[in-house]
């Protein structure tokens, strides 16, 4: 099975995946890091702690696949 690493990135800081999780296929690992993205961006953001969320996605030391979440909220006067 692949082994794919999930870094994450948030304002500039990383957050390196030391071990990596196997998954049985590509589609697979990119369902993932779409779930992992979108659950660490809503806390994130909630939060305050970030505008921009990202996870690089490595297979085998190579980048596979990247996910990029970015905050922007306009506040509209009346």
């Amino acid at each position: 099975m692949p082994r794919f690493h999930f870094d994450i990135h948030e304002n500039g800081r990383v957050f390196p995946d030391e071990d990596g999780q196997d998954f049985a296929n590509e589609n697979d690992a990119r369902k993932e890091a779409l779930m992992t993205g979108a659950s660490i961006a809503r806390d994130a953001f909630v939060l305050g702690s970030a505008r921009h969320v990202v996870v690089d996605v490595r297979e085998a030391g190579a980048p596979f696949l990247k996910v990029s979440i970015m905050l922007d909220v306009e506040e509209i006067q009346a």
